[in-house]
C-alpha cells in the first residue's frame, strides 16, 4: 500500500497504457448486454456503494470511459485513491466492507454511473418471487423480473471475453474480481495482484472472506 505514495505516477501511466492497449474488444458486447437490462432507480442512500466484484471488460470499459471524461489532474488522484482501499475500509451493517472510491457522499453522485458494472446494474431487480435486495429500489418503466438463468446467460458471454486467474489450485479459473484487484493486475502484475488480493482484499471485506471460505471447501 505504501508504495502507491511513492511510485504513484508510475502505477498511473502503467493503469492508462494497458487500458489503452487493450483497445475495444467486447466492450460493444459488453454495452448491449448493459442496456438490455430493466432500467432502475433509488433514494441514493449509498449503503450498496461498496467494492464489488467486476469482469477485467468491465474494468477497461470504466478505465476508458473516465479518460475521456476526466482531466488528468482529476483522474490520477482518484485512481490512486482506489488503489488504497486501505483508506477506505468502513463497517456497513454487521459487515466490514472497502467503500466505493467512485462514490461521492457529500454530492450523492457516481462518478462511474454510465458504465456501471454488471453487479451495480442488477442489485434490487425485481425477483421472481416479488421480491428485491434492496426495498428502496424501484423499475423506471413497468417492473420486469430477471430471472437466475438470464443472468447467469449474460454474465456467461462476458466471462467468455473477460480475463480469468487461479487464485488458488483448485480453482478453475476466477473472472470476478474487485475493481481495485484490477488496477493492481495492471499495475504491478497478475502475480503480485494475487499476493495482494488473497492477503489484504479478501481480509478487509466480509463478503470475499465468505466467497474464500466456500472456495476453499470445494
Amino acid at each position: 500500500m505504501a508504495s502507491v505514495d511513492k511510485r504513484g505516477s508510475t502505477f498511473f501511466q502503467r493503469i492508462l497504457e494497458a487500458s489503452l492497449g487493450y483497445g475495444t474488444f467486447g466492450l460493444d458486447l459488453l454495452d448491449a448486454l448493459h442496456e438490455r437490462l430493466p432500467k432502475t432507480s433509488c433514494n441514493n442512500c449509498g449503503k450498496c456503494c461498496n467494492s464489488i466484484s467486476i469482469f477485467s471488460l468491465e474494468y477497461h470499459r470504466i478505465i476508458r470511459d473516465l479518460m475521456t471524461r476526466l482531466p488528468v489532474a482529476r483522474l490520477k488522484p482518484l485512481l490512486l485513491r482506489a488503489l488504497r482501499f486501505d483508506q477506505r475500509l468502513a463497517a456497513v451493517g454487521k459487515e466490514d466492507r472497502i467503500r466505493c472510491v467512485f462514490r461521492d457522499d457529500e454530492t450523492k453522485v457516481c462518478l462511474i454511473h454510465p458504465t456501471r458494472p454488471f453487479a451495480c446494474r442488477i442489485f434490487g431487480l425485481l425477483k421472481e418471487d416479488g421480491t428485491r435486495e434492496c426495498p428502496n429500489v424501484r423499475d423506471v418503466n413497468a417492473p420486469r423480473t430477471l430471472s437466475a438463468g438470464e443472468i447467469e446467460s449474460r454474465q456467461t458471454k462476458i466471462f467468455e471475453v473477460s480475463e480469468t486467474f487461479q487464485v488458488n489450485p483448485a480453482d478453475p479459473g476466477t473472472a470476478f474480481f474487485p475493481f481495485e484487484f484490477w488496477l493492481y493486475r495492471f499495475s504491478l502484475g497478475s502475480e503480485k495482484a494475487l499476493e495482494i488480493y488473497r492477503e489484504i482484499l479478501v481480509p478487509s471485506s466480509t463478503p470475499l472472506t465468505n466467497l474464500w471460505a466456500v472456495n476453499q471447501k470445494m
